[in-house]
């Protein structure tokens, strides 16, 4: 259901305190942005992990700035982590009205705590965070995440690519890597695979991450028989958003990434395994899923207890090829 304000909130200063994984961020952009349509603040501030501050360019919010630390005094604070300490800090801060869920002991620190409607191991979790902006009465104007690519982002991932000899007309980023755990991750061999067969057809090959997937990035590009480069952990989170903002498609595990690509409109391969496409599908009209769940899926585990994880075995890499293919192609 959509709600209406007939006026708008009076703020002379938001605060938006974000959550604290960069693909719940990205599902948690409309609500933001909704939030931000209604007060119409002539200051906005975005407070949180200091990561914040390399996506903000992406995160297509009007007017925001990233601040740290937390502004003082504010109209007020939105706080989409549901932790008692962010309720604490926003009390502490002087913020004058303190928007919430209840829960984790914070309900008397907040002056607005409803409790969800919407549950986050059934429903999607853009709509979880959308319910809390509909419960404050605020209008949603858009439902999916439309993030900023902006030009001079665009120039900079292009400038690094042609430096490390890449094409960004022909180049396939992969990221391999997934912070919530393996299960989660692809195997290393079917990636191996994909990304010998693109070089093979003269694409160009990026793998892109945190230093965690260095050595999976040097196992999957070792085939490579064109232009390939292995960036995972030699990039700052901003310089992997202007590389994913100047590369064609995105292949990818679910993880924050493939938020961010989906959200910016590129086409994206996403694979899924432990985890649930009805609660964390990324937005965007060229995003091709691969799940194909065992008995044992979606368990949500960190770690696969389960020998050979069929869940991502059911997926060949033939399949990640053919719709990988199939987007280029479109």
């Amino acid at each position: 259901m959509r709600h209406s304000r007939p006026d708008p909130i009076l703020c002379q200063h938001l605060l938006i305190h974000p959550p604290n994984w960069l693909g719940d961020v990205i599902m948690a952009q409309p609500a933001m942005r909704a939030f931000i349509a209604a007060s119409e603040s002539a200051c906005v501030s975005v407070w949180g992990r200091p990561w914040l501050a390399d996506i903000l360019p992406f995160l297509n919010l009007p007017d925001a700035q990233y601040e740290s630390p937390m502004p003082k005094g504010v109209d007020m604070a939105v706080m989409f982590p549901n932790s008692f300490r962010a309720a604490w800090m926003a009390w502490g801060a002087g913020s004058k009205r303190r928007i919430g869920f209840r829960g984790q002991w914070r309900r008397l620190l907040l002056t607005d705590a409803p409790a969800p409607r919407i549950s986050l191991q059934t429903q999607h979790h853009r709509d979880y965070y959308l319910d809390l902006a509909e419960q404050m009465k605020m209008t949603i104007r858009e439902r999916e995440v439309r993030l900023s690519c902006p030009e001079d982002e665009i120039r900079a991932g292009e400038k690094i690519l042609i430096r490390e000899g890449l094409e960004p007309e022909s180049l396939v980023a992969i990221a391999p890597g997934a912070q919530f755990g393996g299960a989660k991750r692809y195997p290393a061999e079917s990636w191996t695979y994909v990304a010998q067969w693109l070089s093979e057809q003269g694409y160009h090959v990026l793998l892109i991450g945190t230093p965690a997937e260095r050595s999976i990035g040097v196992q999957i590009i070792s085939r490579c028989t064109g232009p390939a480069w292995n960036a995972a952990g030699e990039t700052t989170l901003r310089q992997a958003l202007q590389l994913l903002a100047a590369s064609r498609i995105l292949l990818s595990n679910d993880s924050g990434l493939m938020h961010v690509a989906a959200g910016m409109g590129k086409p994206v391969v996403a694979i899924f395994g432990a985890t649930d496409p009805d609660r964390t599908a990324p937005s965007g009209s060229h995003v091709r899923l691969l799940y194909h769940p065992a008995d044992c899926s979606p368990c949500l585990k960190r770690e696969c207890p389960v020998p050979g994880q069929p869940c991502m075995g059911n997926i060949l890499p033939e399949d990640v090829r053919d719709a990988c293919m199939s987007l280029l192609k479109a």
